[in-house]
Formats: structure tokens, sequence, C-alpha cells
């Protein structure tokens, strides 16, 4: 895993320093850099309409395959903000993963449930209802939100993909609708560029670019999700792990807090919140208190190397905040792991 120390800066100086020190086992994953929160929530909605599961008359392949590999692509893109996703789907109406704090092993489980194959006959393509369908979902959330529709514009039942929109939108300058589109017919596209230019500001892309050209879906993930770009410095350390059921700090880690120690004394006007986690194995009672011993055991080490303990405060989550899947020991081990949390 990695330990992560970002510092942004203004003309005038620092102005923020974020860190975050991971002790479990895992693999660095690509996203983009330099982004900032742009958004609240995002929505991806996928078209589950029988016209979908045809063969696309471009790619050979069926569309609803290419979306979910697409979707596996831009959940790799996707930066881990503080965002609320879901996922869900039209025709009919249900989620895979209903809304909630943003975690790529999540989507992935949602993403996963997403059907390879379903029948084609007797399966209508309401589009305009399944937007429509929303509604109660994008109600309920608070913020800027994205709403991201995959969907080959089919429409031979219901309400008008547009008209749809609109009524979502009604009122609601908070909330954008973007489409990738799977269109192969030249009335399958016409509708979805005229979904995506419904909002103010809404993008659209055709979904086999963003497949084949990595620079396009990196520009269309960061359109819909990062603002501004803050200049910001980054140093990646690694080889940081807490073995399971100990709070001991291992000596192939000591380095990596050797060098969080150098930092915090380079920077003495901030203060740090050392938080522990742990696994889902065991009680809740037991991992809260080992989640603790896990932040007091980091506290302690930076403490020995010099850094204020007045500059610190410690607290344990047990295995309530997990960051991967407690399904597998690879997760596991990713869950076991102690967290910086900067401020000045």
């Amino acid at each position: 895993m990695e330990m992560i120390i970002e510092k942004i800066w203004r003309p005038l100086g620092l102005v923020g320093l974020a860190l975050s020190l991971s002790l479990g086992v895992g693999s660095a994953r690509a996203e983009l850099a330099n982004c900032s929160a742009k958004i609240d929530n995002f929505v991806l909605l996928v078209d589950q309409s029988g016209s979908m599961y045809q063969m696309h008359s471009e790619a050979g392949e069926i569309k609803e395959r290419l979306v979910k590999k697409l979707l596996g692509q831009m959940n790799e893109q996707i930066p881990q903000l503080g965002y609320k996703g879901g996922v869900y789907l039209f025709a009919p109406f249900e989620p895979t993963m209903e809304m909630r704090p943003h975690e790529r092993w999540a989507i992935t489980t949602g993403i996963s449930r997403i059907s390879d194959n379903q029948p084609v006959t007797g399966r209508l393509t309401p589009m305009g209802n399944g937007i429509a369908d929303l509604s109660g979902v994008v109600k309920s959330l608070s913020g800027k939100t994205a709403v991201i529709t995959f969907s080959d514009g089919g429409q031979n039942v219901g309400q008008d993909p547009v008209e749809a929109t609109r009524t979502l939108l009604a009122g609601r300058s908070d909330v954008c609708v973007h489409v990738v589109s799977f269109a192969d017919t030249p009335e399958g596209q016409e509708t979805n560029r005229a979904v995506s230019k419904v909002g103010q500001g809404c993008s659209y892309a055709e979904g086999l670019e963003l497949m084949r050209d990595g620079a396009k879906l990196d520009q269309f993930v960061r359109d819909i999700f990062c603002g501004a770009a803050k200049a910001k410095r980054k140093i990646v350390l690694r080889g940081v792990n807490f073995d399971f059921d100990k709070s001991t700090i291992r000596s192939d880690g000591k380095s990596v807090l050797d060098e969080a120690v150098r930092t915090l004394k380079e920077e003495p006007g901030i203060t740090v919140s050392v938080e522990g986690h742990t696994d889902s194995v065991g009680s809740d009672a037991y991992n809260q208190g080992l989640s603790e011993r896990r932040a007091d055991a980091v506290a302690d080490y930076l403490a020995a190397g010099g850094v204020a303990r007045r500059r610190m405060s410690t607290v344990g989550f047990g295995e309530a905040k997990p960051v991967a899947s407690n399904e597998t020991e690879d997760g596991r081990a990713q869950n076991r792991r102690v967290e910086f949390r900067i401020s000045e």
C-alpha cells in the first residue's frame, strides 16, 4: 500500500496538506491526478432494455457487455474524493448498488450485477420512463449530482426521453444528465444527443471512442468529476503493513513512518488525526479496541521521532470504514490500516 503526502499551494503559500497512510497489502490504482471534487453525487444509469442485448453493428459485440467493459475502465479513473455513488438500471428500473459513500469496490460490485445476457424479444425500450423513474433517487440527494446514462438511445414505448429529462431537471440547476451513447442507428444517436443537451453544460460521448482512446476517457471523467485544478506536489511511499490481529509496527514499515516524521517536522503548523481501522474478522468490540491500539502505536512512533504529541489525536473506527471488500483476503489486508487526516 502507499502513504501519499500532498501539498497544495497558492501564490501566497501553503493552504493545505493531506497525508494518507494505509497499512495493508494492495496495489496502486490509476485515477485522475490534480483533481478537486466538482460534484457531490454520481449515478450510473444503465439501459437494460432488449435492444441493449443485441449486437452493436460496428463493434460486433453485445451492447450491454460493451457498457460493462467501459464502466470497469471508468471506475478505475473516478477519483475517490468523498462523493456518493450508485449503479441503477432501467427497463426495468432497479438498483444494483444503491447510493452510498463512494468506494471503488462497491461500484465494481454494482457493475458485476448487470446481466451479460437477457432475452431480446418481448422487452421494449422505455428510455423516457427509465429517466423518470430515477427522480426519487435524485430528489433524495443534496448537493451537485451527475447522472451518467449509458444507452443506445432506443425508445419505442412510454415517455419521451427528452421531456422526461426536462422534468427531472426542472428547478434543479445542481443536476446534470450526461450521456454515453452506444447507439448504432442515427435515431438512437439523435435521441442521446438531445437528452445530453437538456441540462446546462452536460456531457455527451460515444462509448466506443471512450473505450478505444484513454485520453478521451480521462477527459470525459475529468469534465464530470473534477473542478478547477490545484497545483500540488505528491510523494508516494510504499511498503507498510500490519499483520493480522496485530498492532505492532513491522520493521519493514519504519522507513515510511520516518519519512512521515520528517515531513511533519517540516510543517510545524499542522495537526494530525491518526485514524485506526480493521478488517471485519472478530467482534465489533474487539475490532474497535484493535483499531485504537493501531492508531496509538503509530502516534507513539511519530512522537518518539520528535513530533509533538499535542499535534496528534488518535481515534479508532474498528471495521466501520472499509476501503475494500472484506469478502477477500486481499480486501481484508487493505482494511487493516491507519490513515492520517491533516488540518492547519
